[in-house]
């Protein structure tokens, strides 16, 4: 053990609270370990996951950070860990798996490696299946196959446990990741299973079943077939005799309302939300196609979706480009500035978004006017000009588009605008095609050729949004700007989007997006976007983690 982790091993070794959380602060800033190092203190830390801390809630505390420090060590500790679980008390062994797996994919070939090594050891396979089920990656389907042939194992306590992995990890993975194959092995284990002579077995077997219910893995003849024997076990078919045990008509009751036959209400309502097609506008910026054929009848332009990419993802707002009712597509387009909209980026088609809520906002301001309709998009936002622009149109308005960038590379949809548009004029900041400068001074040239302009909606980086308005408000154009504030329910309820306009407080997600751009308070909504933005960096330092 080298010099400088002695002291710190010393520190935990003493097992006090106080001494135990000076340690972990102190190795939470500790740099370039060695394999050999992160080795040694995690066995100093792993002895924490063996006292009974019983109504102890500080070590219970300082036992769930060790486990999260351990994982931090990273792939180095992850061969001490297995055999550390192959060794463990239940308990225990939980901890060690948790930090085992937060190690993702790496760790799922050793845990199988370690599975053929310890066949004899029904107690070393028990710790091994459940540390699988701790799993979020999609590698660890890898094992399903394994854990299902231990559902036929002797050993009852194998049983129940391959059982209890089964419906945790048909929780914890994306449906999309369970083939027809591998849906179909999974519930013919457990069902089998439901009238096993062990009522630890059965009930993890109910457990399961109904965990692949809630999370429609199953057809119809399978949750027929579950309705039956669920009503058997309830005591609602007189024609069989079930071992009534209160933890098996528990999971039974439970889970019953899933297995309606038929259409439910959910599936109704549920979209696949998958990826129909994908293709690159410029750097880090790309277009997608999704299907979702509810949102696509209901979206209207100016109105906004707030997305998940995967389960663990934070929510975010995205504007709508475009969408397709026939198709029942909607399009959305992506620029990474952050760590979700990066993952969404890293998504292809066939891939599938957790979830989409929507439409969120209000429809943009449009009706006949008398003079001509300016639409400006900058960057990514000029897409979400696109639906506003072609409904100008087809009232029978004039529109011009204008779109600018940085260079000519950056400009995007342009082709799109232009069918929608009677006129589209192009600027970039270093003149590499079409005016030279910003929107503003293509908005001026309109203006000087003596055009008459009833409206103007902006849509882009707030200094765009406020430059516009700024040059519209003494002419008094009505102006209208689309803010992108910081939100989290999308309803108006958490008041997290809230923005000034005209001295009064609205919500972006609610009243919005689009305001009048002349009653904003520019400032204010520069002041809360930073809020955040320490946060959202470390978010994104963790992609390449």
């Amino acid at each position: 053990m080298t010099d400088k982790i002695k002291k710190i091993v010393s520190q935990i070794e003493i097992e006090n609270e106080d001494t135990i959380s000076n340690a972990l602060d102190q190795i939470g800033k500790l740099k370039d370990l060695s394999d050999e190092e992160k080795v040694d203190l995690s066995s100093a830390l792993s002895v924490l996951f063996y006292h009974d801390h019983a109504g102890m809630v500080e070590m219970i505390k300082l036992a769930n950070r060790a486990e999260k420090q351990i994982a931090k060590f990273g792939e180095a500790v992850v061969p001490f860990l297995i055999k550390e679980v192959t060794n463990a008390d239940a308990e225990s062994a939980a901890h060690l798996g948790r930090a085992i797996a937060l190690n993702g994919a790496a760790a799922v070939e050793l845990i199988l490696k370690a599975w053929d090594e310890n066949r004899g050891d029904d107690f070393a396979i028990i710790n091994l299946i459940q540390t699988l089920s701790y799993f979020r990656v999609p590698e660890v389907v890898k094992a399903l196959p394994e854990i299902l042939v231990a559902s036929k194992a002797k050993n009852h306590q194998v049983r129940a446990m391959a059982l209890n992995a089964a419906g945790r990890l048909s929780q914890r993975l994306h449906a999309n990741l369970l083939d027809e194959k591998i849906r179909t092995k999974m519930f013919d284990s457990a069902f089998t299973l439901i009238s096993d002579n062990n009522p630890l077995v059965r009930a993890n077997a109910a457990r399961a079943l109904g965990k692949m219910l809630s999370k429609r893995l199953l057809n119809d003849e399978q949750r027929e077939k579950l309705l039956k024997s669920y009503n058997a076990i309830l005591g609602n078919d007189e024609k069989h005799e079930w071992d009534y045990a209160y933890i098996v008509r528990h999971e039974a009751e439970r889970f019953l309302p899933f297995c309606k036959a038929g259409e439910s209400l959910a599936d109704r309502y549920k979209q696949s939300f998958k990826i129909v097609s994908k293709r690159e506008l410029c750097t880090k910026t790309f277009h997608f196609e999704i299907e979702a054929p509810l949102l696509a009848k209901k979206l209207k332009a100016g109105q906004f979706i707030i997305v998940r990419p995967h389960e663990f993802s934070e929510r975010i707002p995205l504007s709508i480009c475009g969408w397709d009712e026939g198709k029942g597509t909607i399009q959305i387009i992506v620029m990474a500035v952050g760590k979700t909209s990066s993952e969404i980026n890293n998504m292809n088609v066939g891939d599938c978004f957790t979830d989409m809520v929507g439409p969120l906002g209000e429809r943009s301001h449009v009706k006949k006017h008398d003079g001509t309709c300016v639409v400006i998009g900058g960057g990514y936002g000029t897409g979400a000009i696109i639906p506003t622009a072609r409904d100008f149109k087809q009232l029978g308005n004039r529109v011009i588009g204008i779109v600018g960038a940085r260079n000519k590379d950056l400009l995007i949809m342009v082709p799109e605008l232009e069918e929608v548009c009677h006129e589209v004029m192009l600027t970039t900041n270093d003149g590499s095609i079409g005016i030279e400068g910003f929107v503003t001074h293509a908005l001026q040239q309109i203006l000087d050729r003596g055009e008459k302009l009833s409206h103007v909606l902006a849509v882009g980086p707030v200094p765009m949004m406020k430059a516009v308005s700024d040059m519209t408000k003494p002419l008094g154009i009505e102006t209208y700007v689309s803010l992108n504030a910081i939100m989290v329910d999308g309803t108006g309820m958490c008041g997290a989007c809230r923005v000034s306009v005209g001295g009064e407080t609205k919500f972006a997600c609610f009243h919005g997006p689009d305001f009048d751009g002349h009653k904003v308070d520019f400032e204010q909504l520069v002041k809360r976007q930073k809020m955040f933005v320490e946060e959202e960096q470390k978010a994104l330092a963790t992609l390449g983690a």
